[in-house]
């Protein structure tokens, strides 16, 4: 006969439990610079607020969310609607026309909020983004009007611009615009 051996067990620690309890994420305070949102109120402040700073980190996160968004919804929307066109139901390009400026509008005004605080952030007035937003609305604009050189310039312009406000660190400490973010 086989002798059955007891096995002793380790009691786990508490974060091995939470590891072994279905890998969930810790729950805490989300900080200023992640990209999530927990309410509609943190949303508002994260995404359409123009006051106060960002740093560059959750400026690029949130930019490129808001880009590929942006992207993801223009190429659905714009395929459907030159389709409606192709097929000759108007009723159904303009529907398709409106849900997409409808979708857009948000999009472009967090756009602007980001890009106004990462002005505040190196010290400089939000009203300087005007400079990349208009030359990336543009590069939208430019190829439909058939100017392609003018569609690359703006493109180039908008690449560099925000090349810069990737890279530029902000002011340390407080400015103008508010005191400096902790990371």
């Amino acid at each position: 006969m086989a002798q059955h051996k007891k096995i002793k067990l380790k009691k786990r620690s508490q974060s091995s439990a939470r590891i072994h309890k279905g890998l969930s994420m810790p729950v805490g305070p989300g900080g200023s610079s992640s990209v999530s949102f927990r309410n509609f109120a943190d949303l508002k402040a994260k995404y359409f607020s123009f006051r106060g700073r960002i740093q560059r980190r959750p400026f690029i996160l949130r930019m490129l969310i808001l880009i590929f968004v942006q992207v993801f919804f223009s190429m659905i929307l714009y395929s459907r609607f030159v389709e409606a066109i192709l097929i000759g139901k108007m009723e159904y390009a303009i529907l398709f026309a409106i849900i997409f400026f409808v979708l857009l509008i948000p999009v472009l005004w967090s756009m602007c909020s980001l890009g106004t605080r990462r002005c505040h952030d190196i010290n400089k007035s939000g009203a300087l983004f005007i400079i990349p937003f208009g030359c990336y609305m543009f590069s939208y604009i430019a190829p439909v009007m058939g100017w392609d050189i003018g569609a690359t310039a703006f493109q180039s312009i908008t690449a560099v611009s925000f090349l810069g406000l990737f890279t530029v660190r902000g002011t340390p400490g407080d400015n103008a615009y508010g005191p400096e973010r902790m990371r």
